[in-house]
């Protein structure tokens, strides 16, 4: 059977199903074990640092081999790392849903998972790239911005679902059977390439993969060591640090910047001399590609913060289960869902510029909505207005905005600006989460104690006890007040639960001013990024010519 003839212009929007069906699958795999995580600790009689281990390696090998996998799609063909990228991401899957223990788990997940994502997040979108020129690249990445979008909110729906009437292993074998299709469909997927370099730059791989890796470290792991003065010792195996007065995060971020200053100073060496780096430094003199990317970087705090904050808050301040957590999303994903496309089409006619621009900013006054309907009393209905607002603005201009970055440079470096593209939102997803969640629970630190003193509910006698009981503020799981104390006291339990809700709601308020603050911002930057003219199939490939 000759299969090349499914590779075909016919075909193309067949082979932009598989690759947003592909990027859905690692944007829900991203979230779906979030809120698993109890059930994982029960059944593989584990703890909750070594689950956090499992998720935070799954990001950081991720980060860490982006740009790696840009560049082999760039030297070996794209769809070939799309095709050994689901294959990875199939068995990787499959393993970590049968792990009898955690290490088993984190080789699935973590591990093999990992590089099979972070072979189809840089493939999947220098495919579209290459699939889809002018008018037609606004819709196709319109699409494909709408099911990115819609399912970083849909992943702890089906998480939460799965979970709670099957199990949690499910979450991870339904991935095998999207893999198999995505396989089937790539039939419809035309093959491509870079311009041609032979070389791999070895020097490059270290220095990118190993300050991208201590970066990503230290934004997940701030929280947990201290940002400045240590709260916990780090340790791995024998290895602890030693140094009492200051945390190791401070020192993470500068081994970073001096690796990826190395990073930078070597690329540049190797394209003045004519040689292939990893990544070519040239593309960033483009305004277009570089206040794209910043603009895309803002975007992606405030998309996965918003949604780290909000998970908090529904299911701490207002009792909501992981299931009916998900649910409340939905409306931000069905609103993604409309104007993701819609939003392709007015751009392939006004170009993706005001599109994105607009899109910044009806998410960042989303984020102001959301912010100011939260209470300890309201609904998914209260909330549906900021949600909806904010999944209209997320559906316009994620995607374009990622057209512009990937339109900026020439469709033989699709695979360099995919990677970076990829990259920069893994980071500001990174930095979005510690900030946030830094601020969310330094507000739960100092308001549980000060609600609680201030609660004329609870009796003078009960007020330190409780206090006291309330050692650490773990902003993922609440702040849990001594369990045979509320037994004993049911009703000054009632009066707790109510002040720790109030703590949440405040401190999600103030997570997502700050959020609205720098959404607003790289709304105003986004301004800047100059005009692309919405052009046809026909004038493209003349231009390229």
């Amino acid at each position: 059977m000759n299969l090349s003839r499914f590779s075909t212009d016919k075909y193309r929007w067949y082979a932009l199903v598989v690759l947003a069906l592909s990027i859905a699958i690692v944007i829900i795999d991203n979230t779906v074990l979030n809120v698993a995580i109890p059930y994982i600790l029960r059944d593989l009689n584990t703890t909750f640092d070594a689950i956090q281990w499992v998720i935070s390696g799954y990001a950081l090998i991720i980060a860490t081999l982006l740009i790696i996998m840009g560049r082999l799609g760039d030297l070996y063909g794209r769809k070939k790392i799309f095709l050994i990228g689901t294959v990875f991401f199939a068995v990787g899957s499959f393993i970590a849903s049968i792990a009898p223990n955690v290490y088993i788990l984190f080789l699935g997940e973590a591990f093999i998972e990992a590089i099979g994502a972070a072979m189809l997040m840089t493939s999947s979108l220098s495919l579209i790239a290459s699939e889809f020129q002018g008018k037609e690249r606004a819709v196709a990445f319109g699409i494909w911005g709408s099911v990115a979008g819609g399912s970083a909110s849909v992943g702890p729906l089906l998480g939460g679902f799965l979970t709670t009437y099957y199990s949690w292993r499910w979450s991870l074998r339904i991935n095998v059977a999207v893999a198999l299709v995505a396989i089937i469909g790539s039939i419809f997927i035309q093959e491509s390439k870079g311009d041609g370099g032979k070389k791999f730059d070895i020097a490059g791989t270290f220095l990118s993969a190993s300050g991208l890796f201590i970066l990503i470290f230290g934004l997940i792991e701030g929280r947990k060591y201290g940002w400045w003065a240590p709260q916990e010792l780090f340790s791995l195996g024998s290895f602890a640090w030693n140094n009492t007065g200051i945390s190791i995060i401070p020192y993470a971020f500068g081994l970073s910047a001096i690796l990826l200053i190395l990073f930078v100073l070597v690329e540049n060496k190797l394209e003045r001399n004519g040689q292939d780096p990893l990544l070519r430094m040239s593309m960033f003199k483009n305004r277009g590609f570089s206040l794209g990317l910043i603009t895309l970087g803002i975007l992606s705090m405030g998309l996965i913060g918003v949604f780290f904050v909000l998970t908090i808050y529904l299911q701490n301040a207002l009792g909501l289960d992981a299931f009916n957590t998900g649910l409340v999303f939905m409306f931000a994903s069905v609103s993604v869902a409309i104007f993701g496309p819609l939003s392709g089409f007015i751009a392939s006619k006004i170009g993706p510029k005001w599109i994105s621009t607009i899109g910044m900013f009806v998410t960042a006054f989303g984020i102001f909505l959301l912010g100011n309907l939260f209470s300890t009393t309201a609904t998914g209905m209260t909330l549906a207005p900021g949600l909806i607002l904010f999944g209209a603005g997320i559906g316009m201009a994620s995607a374009q905005l990622t057209n512009i970055v990937i339109s900026q440079v020439n469709i033989k470096l699709a695979g360099e600006a995919s990677a970076v593209n990829s990259t920069v939102r893994q980071i500001g997803t990174s930095i979005g989460i510690a900030i946030l969640g830094t601020i969310l629970a330094g507000t739960l630190t100092t308001n549980i104690p000060q609600n609680i003193k201030s609660d004329n509910r609870i009796p003078a006698f009960a007020k330190s006890k409780i206090i006291e009981s309330i050692k650490n503020v773990n902003v993922e799981s609440g702040a849990k007040g001594d369990p045979k104390f509320a037994r004993q006291y049911p009703e000054i339990a009632k009066a707790l639960k109510l002040d720790i809700s109030q703590a949440v709601t405040d401190g999600a308020k103030a997570a997502l001013t700050l959020a609205f603050y720098f959404t607003l911002a790289g709304a105003f930057s986004s301004l800047f990024i100059p005009k692309t003219k919405a052009v046809s199939f026909k004038e493209m490939a003349k231009a390229q010519k």
